[in-house]
């Protein structure tokens, strides 16, 4: 299908999360072109580029923020480097999707969010479960008061085993940073106008027990007290051997809503060797139409359009504050309290 009027979009990161981005933008965009990918890896950029048949392809990113007719950009670099680029990016005048987390201090969010109200440019961050059908309707059943007022919250993410990765290559806190930190998201949208006054936390290796002593923690459990008396607890773990298990409860005075299935469809097979079910292996494809709906959101704001529940720069500090309160309750063994 052509593109009408399309927004002019660059990438800036070719990852594994970067690539499935900008063939997002490239092919299933409709209102969008990725006009522009820059990585700093050699031949990153340029390898992508040559795949989406996307024309520019950078190794510096001011280069790519100087491309002619940018209009707005996709962040998918390594964490640590959100903040910088966040800024770099405001400040040449683009509207920005930047991938979770958008900081790993309240100082880099607070920057971060500051650079786009002075710059006047959009800013969505990818907290993509607000965009997967049954969360999205699971919210507008609270909304709508059919299950009364929440009481307990539940939110899980439990990646696919066997977990295969380098501890050693892996950040200290990643668990809380950038596992968890889907899950507090969900756990503020879902518990709408609530604040959390206390967290605790407490995390482990139990995949890997031999890298405990460095420092890397594979299985975490935090527990959130919000204002409006309600419990919510959220659990991760790097290593489901059965599929990539994501799901959300809310139950309330009124009823009970539950979102998220490890299964791929309703398809269950009968045969000799019992009952089964496949089960999603990947987070591109259990949540490939969210990842859609939220850049698809993100280039409507670009047009000025207004998206309801699209997670703001304050969205991604709020859940960040509760990851570093996380961080304090594991080295503390103790709850950390949110008021100040």
């Amino acid at each position: 299908m052509p593109k009408t009027n399309p927004v002019s979009v660059g990438l800036i990161g070719a990852g594994r999360i970067g690539s499935f981005h900008g063939e997002t933008v490239a092919r299933r965009l409709v209102d969008a072109d990725l006009v522009a990918i820059a990585d700093p890896a050699p031949d990153a950029a340029a390898k992508l580029a040559k795949n989406l048949e996307v024309d520019a392809a950078y190794t510096d990113i001011a280069e790519l923020l100087a491309h002619p007719g940018l209009e707005a950009v996709i962040i998918a670099t390594p964490a640590r480097f959100h903040t910088n680029v966040l800024v770099q990016a405001a400040e040449a005048g683009n509207a920005i999707f930047c991938e979770k987390p958008m900081a790993l201090t309240l100082d880099e969010a607070d920057r971060a969010i500051a650079a786009a109200k002075a710059a006047g440019v959009p800013l969505q961050v990818g907290f993509n479960r607000r965009w997967d059908q049954a969360f999205a309707e699971g919210r507008a059943a609270i909304d709508a008061g059919k299950i009364g007022r929440p009481q307990l919250i539940r939110s899980l993410t439990r990646d696919p085993g066997p977990f295969g990765a380098d501890p050693e290559k892996i950040p200290l806190w990643t668990i809380f940073y950038e596992t968890l930190i889907h899950d507090f998201d969900t756990l503020l949208w879902l518990n709408p106008g609530a604040r959390p006054v206390e967290v605790y936390a407490t995390a482990d290796a139990l995949v890997r027990p031999d890298s405990r002593d460095k420092g890397f923690l594979d299985t975490a459990v935090v527990t959130i007290r919000f204002d409006n008396g309600s419990v919510a607890v959220a659990e991760a773990n790097f290593s489901a051997l059965y599929g990539y298990d994501i799901r959300g409860e809310v139950f309330g005075s009124a009823g009970m809503v539950t979102m998220g299935d490890v299964r791929r469809s309703s398809m269950t097979l009968f045969d000799a060797n019992g009952v089964s079910n496949d089960t999603w292996r990947r987070d591109t494809e259990h949540f490939i139409h969210g990842y859609t709906a939220q850049l698809a959101s993100f280039v409507r704001s670009v047009r000025g359009e207004g998206v309801a529940h699209a997670p703001t720069g304050a969205d991604a500090r709020n859940a960040l504050a509760i990851a570093l309160a996380c961080i304090d309750s594991v080295k503390t063994k103790s709850a950390v309290s949110m008021l100040s």
